[in-house]
């Protein structure tokens, strides 16, 4: 008797063909065979290892060219000794002020009782400003060379007015609708005014002593490109100074800058305690500055050994959902005890904290208009963004910030 096979039973059979190893796959991945009454124990976190100063490219750069040392000068004899006791005496205060002629004598001289400066009359339309002359080479400018202000045509308090707000974080669109200024040159005297802090900064933070660091970085959005960069702030939490600022992604090398530029800024010698947030980019780059080679016995090869004394704590906070559920202060280098009494002697509550970096992050958001939450003024430009710092931290810089240096 001969058979025939239906159509529709053959597509059955082959989509049946199809689907088992789909379904067999499915039943094997999951199936779990029972475990018993064992608890499960949480994975142990990998311990972290030190890094040495040969990671850091900053510091391996320092030793192929190292910074140029400052220049040694004789002691200089005042230049009211020198010249002619004849003549008109000196009405002009000069204090601050500074030769700019590279090959004089009193070159960057500030001292009044020392460099050879003089009135040399005045100019200006809308305002008197006054000029100088070196009596030693013959050198003439006026009071605003190398500031903010120099060769600017618009009234002085104007433009201390529009500065002074764009620190305090009102937008620029608003100064040009307020103040009738426009926006290009609003940007150009923020441009300047940040320059000229940055070098001042450069001036006064050197050879600097500090008892506690707090170190965070925060999140900030930039036009172009749509970029991301974090904000990296090393601040002291004794003083309130800000020693570094910077700007930058959230790596390795940007971590080991802000570190190592924090560490130029000390002396040597000077070992503060330090905390931030939990990210591992801290440790790397601290263990990488502070410590020094050993070289022990009957062993060839040197090794790499911590700073004794360091203390280095973390604030991990973890969150679910955007909410805060857990604080966990965990203590990577040094002890617990001592870090404690270190910050009690220091007049803190001696626990283990960030808060004085997280307020000023809020400061820092509220100060800068580029960085507001929720706001469609965001900078241009990365450089644009790290200039307004520079000027917003210029005018923010305490007045005790001699009390920090090492007394002689």
């Amino acid at each position: 008797m001969k058979i025939e096979y239906q159509p529709v039973s053959l597509l059955i059979l082959l989509a049946i063909l199809i689907l088992l190893p789909v379904i067999l796959q499915s039943i094997l991945l999951n199936f779990r065979p029972e475990q018993g009454t064992q608890e499960h124990k949480p994975k142990t976190p990998r311990p972290l290892k030190p890094k040495t100063e040969d990671d850091c490219p900053f510091c391996r750069a320092d030793k192929v060219s190292p910074l140029e040392k400052p220049e040694i000068r004789p002691t200089l004899r005042p230049w009211s000794e020198v010249r002619n006791r004849r003549g008109r005496k000196k009405t002009i205060f000069t204090q601050g002020q500074a030769c700019n002629n590279p090959k004089c004598i009193y070159y960057r001289i500030m001292d009044e009782r020392i460099h050879a400066l003089v009135g040399y009359g005045s100019h200006g339309k809308h305002e008197k400003i006054q000029d100088l002359i070196c009596q030693a080479c013959g050198k003439k400018f006026t009071v605003r060379r190398d500031t903010v202000l120099y060769r600017l045509k618009t009234h002085t308090e104007k433009v201390v007015q529009a500065l002074a707000l764009m620190a305090e974080g009102v937008d620029i669109s608003t100064l040009e609708r307020v103040m009738g200024i426009g926006e290009g040159t609003l940007r150009t005297w923020l441009t300047r005014a940040g320059m000229h802090a940055e070098r001042l900064h450069g001036v006064f933070f050197q050879e600097i002593i500090f008892l506690h660091i707090q170190l965070d970085e925060l999140w900030a959005n930039v036009r172009h490109k749509a970029q991301e960069v974090w904000l990296w702030v090393a601040m002291e939490a004794t003083s309130k100074v800000i020693p570094v600022m910077k700007l930058g992604p959230r790596t390795l090398e940007m971590a080991m800058g802000v570190v190592h530029e924090l560490r130029q800024r000390m002396p040597s010698g000077c070992t503060p305690i330090f905390t931030s947030d939990g990210l591992k980019l801290y440790f790397y780059a601290l263990t990488a500055h502070f410590g020094h080679w050993v070289l022990g016995e009957g062993v060839r090869k040197p090794m790499w050994e911590i700073t004794a004394g360091f203390i280095y704590a973390q604030v991990k906070k973890i969150h679910r959902r955007r909410r805060l559920v857990k604080v966990e202060y965990h203590v990577l280098l040094g002890e617990l005890e001592k870090l404690r009494v270190g910050l009690k002697a220091m007049g803190l509550s001696g626990k283990i904290n960030t808060a004085f970096v997280e307020r000023l992050n809020l400061t820092v958001r509220q100060g800068v208009s580029f960085l507001v939450r929720r706001t469609w003024g965001t900078a241009q430009f990365t450089s644009e963004l790290e200039l307004h710092l520079q000027w917003w931290r210029g005018l923010s810089l305490p007045s005790k910030l001699q009390s920090l240096r090492p007394l002689p």
